[in-house]
């Protein structure tokens, strides 16, 4: 039986290159996560929630950091 797609719109693949020591946090919470959860966490659902927080932080009117919606070149989608 297949596995269950976590993603349910067009997706892309990336391989990323990390510190062995990020990686080994990142397995540690996501392994206590799970166990607390009655669904499967990865590193990679880690991975891709800090992504999207980090996506919505500078699309923030507040952010400072010359990208977003109050900067003049911003990203379209």
């Amino acid at each position: 039986m297949p596995r269950p797609a976590k993603i349910n719109e067009p997706t892309k693949t990336y391989n990323l290159l990390m510190k062995q020591v990020q990686y080994d946090k990142l397995e540690q919470y996501a392994h206590e996560m799970q166990r607390r959860s009655l669904e499967q966490v990865s590193v990679a659902d880690l991975i891709r929630d800090a992504i999207e927080l980090y996506l919505e932080s500078l699309e923030d009117d507040d952010y400072e950091g010359g990208v977003g919606s109050s900067a003049g070149d911003s990203v379209q989608q």
